[in-house]
């Protein structure tokens, strides 16, 4: 039987109501990360591309914050098909240059990053909402010390675009 082990961390969420409807909550958001290109990402990896090459393109596809958005599911176009209408959207944000300097470290926040971020219209509150785990404290579960300035680094990235999002346009 493999060896297997179960821990249980707390996770520090962040729920944050914008004021904005949907949809501009969805394209500031998106404005204010960048979103990586698959083919440029699979033709450096196929061609096994310098390291100082790789950072340099990623530079390119990051948003202002040094994010990028790695994948998205529109979560809300399927589940509307139940009959009520629901606005949601999950991103994974991340980069990987710093996903790089994690993995040295612990190969298993590869759970974690790139990490998820929600925009969600919500009952109850004023236009949509942004949910995200705070990177810190996913991070911080792995119990490894030396990842602990890369999560805060993470945290001030997300916040700051968050913040972006809320500044009047």
């Amino acid at each position: 039987m493999a060896n297997t082990s179960t821990q249980t961390h707390a996770i520090e969420r962040s729920y944050v109501e914008t004021g904005l409807s949907y949809q501009s909550a969805v394209d500031r958001f998106e404005a204010a990360v960048g979103r990586i290109d698959q083919k440029t990402v699979g033709a450096l990896a196929a061609r096994a591309a310098p390291w100082p090459e790789v950072e340099g393109a990623i530079a390119t596809m990051t948003g202002p914050s040094g994010l990028m958005i790695v994948a998205l599911a529109d979560q809300g176009a399927i589940t509307s098909l139940a009959g009520v209408a629901i606005r949601c959207r999950l991103y994974l944000v991340g980069n990987p240059v710093i996903a790089a300097q994690i993995f040295k470290i612990d190969v298993r926040a590869a759970l974690y990053v790139p990490f998820r971020v929600a925009i969600h219209e919500a009952a109850g509150t004023s236009g949509a909402m942004i949910s995200f785990d705070r990177p810190s404290s996913f991070l911080g579960a792995l119990d490894r010390p030396e990842l602990q300035p890369i999560g805060v680094m993470l945290d001030r990235k997300i916040d700051a675009v968050v913040q972006s999002i809320l500044r009047p346009s």
